[in-house]
C-alpha cells in the first residue's frame, strides 16, 4: 500500500503514456489534461474525415470485412483497425460519427474495452451503427471491464480486486479506477452487456468467456483476459 499523494501522481503520469510516436503524439503530450487530450484527438480525427472516408471506400473491398473499432494498441491482423489520431490505426475515425462503411458490408464488428468510454445513450447509438454495417448474420463481439465482478469482490473477500489492481492505498480506490479511470463513462457487468445487445436488436446474444468466440481465431487481447466479460450477437437475418 502506498500513500495517497504518490498514488495520485502516478495515476496522472500514466495518462500521458501509450501514445504513438510522431508529430501528432508529441503535440498531444503537451496538452495538460486527459479530457483536453481526448478532445484534441477527436478534433484532429474529424479534420481528417474527408481523407479517411476515401480510404474507407478502399478498405470496404477487403473480404471478409472485419471491423475492429476502438482498436488502441491491440492491432489485429486481417481486421480494419479503427481509432482516433495518435493511436496508429488503419483508419482514423471518431466512432460517434456515422461509420464510413456501407450498409450490410461487414462480417464482424469487435469492440473491446470501448463501450465503457461512452455514456449508455451513446452506446445505444453505436450499436445501432454496428447493426447497420453488419451483413445479415454478421457477428458483433463486445468485451468490457466486468465492474460487477469487481463490486462483488469489494463486498466479499477482495481477493480478485487485490489480484487485478494490487498495491492501491485502499480497496475503494482500486474499485474507483474501474468506474472512473481511463475516461470511463459507464459501468458494465455480464447481465447489462447481454441486455444492451439484446435491446439493440441483435439475435442469439450469448455471454462469452475470454477466447470463446464464433470468430476464429478469437480477437481478444491477452492483456484484457483477467478482468473482462464478453458477449456476442448476430445481426438479424430478415
Amino acid at each position: 500500500m502506498g500513500d495517497i499523494r504518490s498514488y495520485v501522481e502516478a495515476r496522472d503520469a500514466a495518462r500521458t503514456r501509450g501514445l504513438e510516436r510522431g508529430f501528432a503524439a508529441r503535440l498531444l503530450r503537451h496538452v495538460s489534461t486527459f479530457e483536453l487530450r481526448q478532445s484534441a484527438k477527436v478534433w484532429g480525427t474529424d479534420l481528417l474525415a474527408p481523407l479517411e472516408r476515401r480510404k474507407a471506400k478502399r478498405l470496404t473491398q477487403t473480404r471478409p470485412l472485419l471491423l475492429h473499432l476502438g482498436s488502441g494498441a491491440h492491432r489485429l491482423p486481417g481486421w480494419v483497425n479503427v481509432d482516433l489520431v495518435g493511436m496508429g490505426p488503419d483508419l482514423r475515425w471518431d466512432l460517434t460519427r456515422r461509420l464510413p462503411f456501407p450498409d450490410a458490408s461487414a462480417q464482424a464488428v469487435f469492440v473491446e474495452h470501448v463501450l465503457e468510454h461512452f455514456p449508455l445513450v451513446t452506446v445505444l447509438d453505436l450499436l445501432r451503427e454496428f447493426r447497420r454495417v453488419l451483413a445479415p448474420g454478421g457477428i458483433v463481439r463486445a468485451g468490457v471491464p466486468d465492474f460487477g465482478r469487481y463490486a462483488e469482490s469489494y463486498a466479499g473477500d477482495r481477493a480478485f480486486l487485490e489480484r487485478q489492481r494490487p498495491g492501491r492505498p485502499t480497496p475503494l480506490l482500486a474499485l474507483a479506477e474501474v468506474a472512473h479511470g481511463h475516461g470511463h463513462r459507464s459501468l458494465w457487468d455480464a447481465e447489462t452487456l447481454d441486455r444492451v445487445l439484446t435491446d439493440s436488436g441483435f439475435d442469439d446474444v450469448s455471454r462469452r468467456h475470454f477466447g470463446d468466440s464464433a470468430l476464429d481465431p478469437a480477437p481478444d487481447s491477452p492483456a484484457r483476459e483477467g478482468e473482462s466479460v464478453y458477449a456476442e450477437g448476430r445481426a438479424p437475418r430478415d
